[in-house]
């Protein structure tokens, strides 16, 4: 049990978590040139940090947007995702907040504090991006942050059955 808790703190690291916040936020910016509602970013590490999950954004099309994400991921198949999303937020707030207190350090991003959004400090990204997995994940992030940029929290909240 102990090698499974040392590979979950290699994956799921705040380190990591900023990557994934910065790059959602520049995929919702790049899409509609506005900033991210703040509540919004404590779905994206449940979702990108799950494999499986990961996967199904990375093998649909970008014209196909959220809806079609969300008939996938909750397909009989991964029924088991149905909740998964929501209760996973509410278990890696702190996570999620450490994440974003990275990014903020490192001038990713940073929040206004008078409308409670996000928006990027920094857009473009280095040259080297490791492959696999990770290059997979911010992959992912930033793709959904551009299907999310498209809907209101409500619709989000609907496709993704979530609750902000």
């Amino acid at each position: 049990m102990r090698n499974f808790d040392m590979d979950v703190r290699y994956v799921q690291n705040p380190a990591i978590g900023a990557a994934l916040l910065w790059r959602f936020t520049c995929g919702y910016y790049a899409n509609k040139n506005q900033p991210v509602p703040f509540p919004l970013l404590f779905v994206i590490l449940p979702i990108v940090l799950r494999q499986d999950l990961c996967t199904i954004i990375k093998s649909t099309q970008k014209a196909s947007g959220l809806p079609k994400v969300s008939e996938k991921l909750f397909s009989e198949k991964l029924n088991d995702s149905i909740y998964y999303v929501n209760n996973t937020a509410i278990q890696m707030r702190e996570l999620t907040l450490d994440s974003f207190n990275i990014a903020v350090e490192a001038n990713l991003v940073s929040l206004s504090t008078e409308t409670a959004t996000v928006f990027p400090l920094l857009t473009t990204m280095h040259k080297y991006v490791p492959k696999g997995d990770c290059r997979n994940m911010i992959t992912a992030a930033e793709k959904l942050g551009g299907w999310c940029s498209e809907l209101t929290l409500l619709e989000i909240g609907k496709w993704l059955k979530v609750r902000f």
